[in-house]
């Protein structure tokens, strides 16, 4: 998949996986490094697990007791001595699964809904840019903006961001969108 993304000039992918009949909604950032896998759970309570993703497409699978029952809980899975379910299992039918995928491209306002579960980031349900703000000279971007502004941009308009000492500006109207405004930060 990510191949295919490079061919075509993408750094984000949306795709759906399944496992155990259980539906999941995936995005993958390959604009921030290390770069991000989500994935999302189905239902009234979705759950979403990050992964970061290292060089050569390596990731851990071990998951914290929490997510590991989570995840378990959400695949319907009961213990079977004969047939174990581990992460491993679970990453490897990903990987598999991926090398075939129809991804689309995800909207920042997406990826910004799925990474404020897992990330520290400013206003968490404000997920529409609408501009840039000059910090004044005393003070500096947060850090919680500037992974707002990675998750929804990648690491080159953060590091840009961070440079020019501006914070992104964000709001819940999606009628107070202006995405075009990305671009005043390059001049």
């Amino acid at each position: 998949m990510h191949n295919d993304m490079k061919v075509n000039k993408e750094t984000r992918a949306a795709f759906k996986f399944e496992y155990n009949k259980k539906p999941f909604s995936c995005i993958f950032l390959s604009d921030i490094t290390p770069y991000r896998l989500y994935l999302t759970t189905h239902g009234v309570n979705p759950i979403t697990f990050e992964f970061e993703i290292k060089a050569g497409y390596k990731t851990t699978s071990y998951m914290n007791s929490e997510d590991y029952f989570e995840l378990l809980n959400y695949l319907e899975l009961e213990y079977d001595p004969n047939n174990k379910f581990s992460p491993l299992i679970f990453f490897d039918v990903l990987n598999k699964y991926i090398l075939n995928v129809n991804y689309e491209l995800p909207k920042y306002s997406d990826v910004l809904k799925v990474a404020e579960k897992n990330r520290d980031i400013e206003d968490g349900e404000k997920v529409y840019f609408c501009g840039w703000r000059k910090n004044q000279s005393s003070e500096k971007v947060s850090e919680k903006n500037l992974e707002k502004t990675r998750s929804a941009f990648g690491d080159k308009i953060a590091r840009l961001s961070k440079l020019k000492n501006v914070s992104s500006k964000w709001t819940n109207n999606k009628n107070e969108e202006s995405i075009k405004n990305i671009e005043t930060l390059k001049t």
